[in-house]
Parts: structure tokens; sequence; C-alpha cells
């Protein structure tokens, strides 16, 4: 028994010790700002970039993703945007995540009041409560969120915006109606069934509309979840993306994605990371063939920032990551220009 005793208490000991070595794996924070016109306290999820900490007399910028429902979607996109940004091969910039938890997500999240005789008796059944709310969770959205984000983190300016399901729509909503704050706009499987079809009416009513730039990516699930109560919600999407695809609008890039085997609750998963990817398209470099062209940084990101039609600069973080890559292999010369192209993107 004693020696039972010993072990055991020699292993919890053992233990302690581990566990005051260990250290935490931190993604974020989460508090609360004040809403004001909805008159209540919102948590919201922040995530900040590995580089942002970083000691440095350089303090870099970083664009901001928004993401409704953070509460379901806050965690796994922070690991997305982990990797997609890790060099040597990052495949984006960098960036800060902020989730919106839902507080009345039925009332933010819908762009007009419920009108039951416009139902069916299903959809009536499942939604209950307040609704309408698109306009006040936009004056929370534009000017209580948006303004303390940018008060209290290094923002560039270059904002995506995440919406899914009611959600969607609200993305749908604001990026017709909404203030001019975000270049784009990622929509999973959107209830484009809402009201009638209201917000396919509304973005047919603006045809030859200047989106000035923007990005839409558009999710749908599978042909296989066209059933049932689904087949309203399922055709919904279908028509608002035929009418897309007529090019109705002015500088507008657009894609539609259909993810056959995804439900109504995984298709953000694949469609988070596909329109990361779509947005960022033309980011990613070849670190390799820096060495023996050491103008290639420049001239990629040149080339980006005109189709994308927004100033992104590579980070010092990167081009530190760069200069380390080139010392292995002794490449002084292209290191000195790697240096001075530093100095002229952080000095100016």
């Amino acid at each position: 028994m004693k020696k039972w005793i010993l072990g055991f208490v020699s292993l919890l000991v053992s233990w302690q010790g581990f566990a005051q070595g260990a250290e935490e794996i931190v993604i974020g924070k989460r508090y609360s700002i004040k809403a004001s016109v909805l008159d209540e306290d919102r948590s919201i999820q922040v995530y900040l970039p590995a580089s942002y900490a970083k000691e440095s007399a350089i303090k870099h910028a970083y664009p901001v993703i928004y993401l409704l429902d953070g509460e379901s979607n806050f965690n796994y996109l922070t690991a997305f945007v982990e990797k997609l940004t890790r060099s040597p091969y990052p495949s984006m910039p960098e960036a800060i995540i902020v989730g919106i938890e839902n507080t009345n997500r039925t009332r933010d999240l819908t762009p007009t009041v419920k009108q039951s005789s416009k139902m069916s008796a299903e959809q009536d059944s499942k939604i209950k409560g307040e609704t309408g709310g698109n306009a006040a969770f936009f004056d929370f959205l534009e000017n209580d969120l948006y303004s303390h984000i940018n008060q209290n983190y290094r923002t560039n300016g270059y904002n995506i915006f995440i919406g899914h399901s009611f959600g969607g729509i609200t993305a749908l909503n604001h990026m017709l109606n909404g203030k001019d704050i975000f270049n784009a706009y990622i929509v999973h499987d959107p209830s484009i069934w809402w009201d009638e079809q209201v917000m396919l009416k509304r973005f047919q009513a603006s045809k030859g509309k200047d989106f000035n730039h923007k990005f839409l990516f558009l999710t749908q699930v599978g042909e296989s979840e066209n059933k049932g109560a689904q087949g309203d919600h399922y055709q919904g999407i279908k028509a608002f993306n035929h009418y897309l695809q007529t090019k109705p609008f002015i500088n507008l890039n657009y894609r539609y994605v259909q993810y056959e085997g995804e439900n109504h609750g995984t298709v953000p998963l694949k469609g988070n990371l596909d329109g990361l990817r779509y947005i960022f398209d033309g980011f990613s470099i070849n670190i390799k063939a820096i060495a023996s062209h050491p103008q290639l940084i420049e001239q990629s990101f040149a080339a980006f920032n005109k189709k994308m039609h927004f100033e992104f600069k590579p980070s010092p973080d990167y081009l530190n990551n760069v200069i380390s890559f080139l010392e292995q292999g002794q490449h002084l010369e292209s290191i000195a220009v790697i240096k001075a192209y530093q100095q002229k993107l952080y000095t100016e």
C-alpha cells in the first residue's frame, strides 16, 4: 500500500512539474462592446496574427475579416487563416479576424419583417420572435464595431464580411445597401427564399450598379439537398446565381461554387477556405525564385495590387523570413535588393 501511495505522489509531482512548464495555446480573446441603437452589450471575438505583437520598430497594418455567427465559426476560421498566411508560402496576407456572436440572430440577420402569409407552414413554425432588424444591426456593425476595431487595432482598410444562411442574406443586403466599408463578401448558402426572395428582387432592381471592384464569393449545397422543405432554399440560390451570371453589374468580381456532398451546416467549411483563396488569388510568391530574381516581390505585389484595386504591402515579418532564407544560400546581392525594398516601403 505504501509503495502504491508513494508511486501516486511521485506521479502527481511529475505531472505538476510538467504542467508548470506548459505553454497555453491562445487563438484570441472575447469581450463586449456597446451596441448603441440596439441598446445591448455585444460579445465579439478577436484574433490577431502571430506577427502583430512582435517587437519591431515597424508597426504593420492588417486587413480585417468580419465573421457572423462567431460562436460557430471563429475557432476553425482562425486555423484556416493561420495556415493560409504561414511562411514561406503564404496564400494571403495575415489578417485580423473579428467574430460577432449572436444575441437575437433572427432579429438581426433578416432584412424585412416576417410575413406569415408569404411563408410555408414549416417555415412559419420555425421563425419565432422579432425579425427585420438588419438596419439596426448595420448601425452596430458600421458605427460601433467597425469604429472600435479601427481605433484599437492596426488595420489597413481592406475588409471582408462573411455570412451564412440568414447571415448570407444579411451580407448581401449590406453589399447592396450598407456603407461602403467592405471590399469583399463571402456568402454561404444564403436564405434567398426569405420574404418571397426579397434580396433577389432588390438586386434585380439595382441592375447596372457599380460595385467598385468588390468581390462576391457565393456557395451552395449540392443537388442532393434539393428535396422536401429544402427545395425553396435551394431554388432561391439557384435563381440568384442565374441572375448574377448574366453580369448585370459593373466592376463586380463574382464566383459561384456548388459543393456536392455538403449540407447547409457544413458548406461554410469548404466555402471559407475557397473564398479566401479566390479573393487573394495571385498573392502567393515562389520564394525559391527570389534568389535569382530579387525584384519578384515588388513586381508581384504591383500586379496583385492592380488586380485588387488596393495597396497591399509585404509585411516586415514576411520580408525578414525571405532574407533569412536567402542568407542560407549566401545570396548577398539579392538580400541587398530586398533590404532596400523594405526600407523604401516602411520609411517613405
